[in-house]
């Protein structure tokens, strides 16, 4: 059946059209089709509302459901807004849509570079499930040439792991996938050529689901249990209208070149020993190097919540999202550190936001550890007006935030889940090592982590051992420093391979008691 799209964004005045098969989500349909840009999606939960669309025909609008009603509205859904990602492609001849997002550029139109001429550069792309990154730099010195980062345009397939596995092994979808990523390295091939660069080495690094999607292979072995490693990676693959791409080593089921390309740059760099490198997205996956050149791997799924998806006021890392908060004489206030000026226009908060927030409500008494909130035990004049805002959402407690956001007890169990996760799989590392957190020379946390939340707040909610925080160091995106490296330097690609070869992997729900750690870890402050 045919989909005619029009955009509010774009006035309304220019259409595009897509094919689409009944019975398949129309979230998907929509936002895989090219026609739409990426967006962070909550894919399926029903709680973000930013894959909203509105049924033009009175008679194609199926009745509406009690979560559109609430994150929508009455009056929307009274004019047709539905939630793309709760509805089928309905089986009718022709659909009419509209959207509130513009249309993504036609890629037909994009200029492109032969990149034949210019210096000499070398390109590394960190291909994330939620977020690609990518940096080009100088063959000869290193210097930069281009960067940038844009939402994975296989968002749509689903915001975590899985999801995107379940649509790889359905039919058509792993070419459609595939052609995404490989359209997503392009752009850093464009940036790099715009910006009077030549590749002439160019390294993925992505976690195991992203790499095999990217080269079309089999995903089967990563979509049940026993899980198992089909492709083992560092290895050199040629990929259509791209140079030549080094993939870094894959070392276990779901700890992918993303995390081994980390461990290069870190290595690079004289990190003291022993260390551990955590990489904390919609998985989490840990590594620590001891002083012997023994690597100890590990693997946690955490969904979309440390990618600002999933609670309802999630969003990523920006301008517009609080990446903290702050306790101030009148209450809570939010700030921005990626804003270029002071702002309280705040449309939402980060991961960052949303766990100095916690933070903050157990050290006023306001939530306890198991994340209830808790107003009748209050004692602090803070927490007492702070309590006064609480109100019930869904039917469950909510706390109303400034600038009008909101902190759900839904939002809060979310987040305990990924606390525990990450705890647990902190302390089986350490064990399996036979090394106590004071042992640990740096605990390197990877992305917005360990860069915009105070070490505090994590200490306080458990997520490191107390004293732990005096060592973390935040490495930014080490898995993109990795990937420039081992495009620039292929020298380092052997040695990281042998490395990689004898890691040890701890299977963490094998462990007998498995559940009891867990529900142990499951509060926030010391397990």
């Amino acid at each position: 059946m045919k989909i005619m799209l029009t955009s509010l964004a774009d006035g309304g005045s220019a259409a595009r059209s897509l094919e689409a098969v009944p019975g398949t989500p129309l979230s998907r349909a929509l936002w895989l089709s090219g026609l739409l840009p990426a967006q962070a999606m909550c894919s399926g939960l029903g709680r973000c509302g930013r894959c909203r669309v509105r049924f033009c025909e009175a008679a194609d609008r199926p009745p509406s459901l009690p979560d559109e009603e609430e994150i929508l509205g009455g009056p929307a859904v009274e004019k047709g807004w539905r939630l793309a990602c709760r509805r089928q492609v309905p089986d009718v001849a022709c659909l009419r849509l509209e959207v509130p997002v513009p249309f993504a550029p036609d890629p037909a139109t994009a200029v492109r570079s032969g990149g034949t001429a210019g210096v000499a550069a070398a390109l590394g792309v960190d291909l994330g499930t939620t977020s690609i990154y990518y940096r080009a730099v100088r063959q000869d010195d290193g210097a930069l040439l281009a960067e940038g980062h844009f939402l994975n345009p296989q968002a749509g397939a689903g915001a975590d792991v899985m999801s995107r596995l379940a649509t790889a092994r359905q039919e058509g979808m792993a070419e459609k996938l595939a052609a995404l990523a490989r359209e997503a390295i392009r752009e850093g091939l464009t940036a790099t050529c715009a910006a009077g660069g030549r590749v002439e080495a160019l390294c993925v690094a992505g976690n195991t689901a992203m790499t095999d999607i990217l080269l079309e292979r089999s995903v089967e072995g990563l979509c049940a249990a026993p899980y198992r490693l089909d492709y083992a990676g560092h290895d050199t693959v040629r990929l259509p209208d791209l140079p030549p791409v080094y993939v870094p080593p894959l070392m276990a089921p779901f700890v992918g070149g993303d995390i081994s390309a980390g461990l290069a740059a870190l290595m690079a760099a004289g990190t003291p020993r022993p260390f551990a490198l955590a990489d904390l997205g919609t998985n989490g996956e840990l590594a620590l190097l001891d002083g012997e050149d023994r690597l100890y791997l590990v693997s946690v799924p955490l969904g979309p919540a440390l990618e600002g998806i999933g609670p309802e006021c999630g969003l990523q890392a920006g301008p517009r999202s609080i990446t903290e908060f702050r306790l101030s004489p009148r209450g809570l206030v939010g700030a921005s550190s990626l804003a270029s000026t002071p702002t309280t226009d705040f449309e939402g908060i980060s991961a960052t936001g949303y766990l100095s927030l916690l933070s903050l409500l157990r050290q006023t008494g306001l939530m306890d550890a198991e994340g209830h909130f808790t107003p009748d035990s209050v004692t602090m004049p803070l927490a007492r007006r702070l309590s006064g805002d609480l109100t019930r959402r869904h039917g469950h407690p909510c706390l109303q935030l400034p600038y009008g956001l909101h902190l759900t007890a839904q939002d809060v169990e979310e987040l305990l889940k990924v606390k525990a996760a990450f705890s647990l799989a902190l302390h089986s590392l350490l064990e399996a090592a036979s090394l106590r957190p004071a042992d640990l020379a740096c605990l390197c946390l990877a992305g917005a982590l360990g860069e915009h939340v105070p070490v505090e707040h994590l200490e306080r909610l458990g997520f490191v051992p107390q004293g732990l925080g005096a060592r973390i160091r935040a490495v930014g995106n080490a898995s993109l420093d990795g990937a420039v490296l081992l495009a620039r330097q292929p020298e380092r690609r052997e040695a990281l391979a042998r490395c990689c070869a004898s890691a040890r992997l701890i299977p963490l729900a094998d462990a007998p008691d498995f559940h009891q750690q867990y529900l142990r870890h499951m509060r926030f402050g010391v397990a």
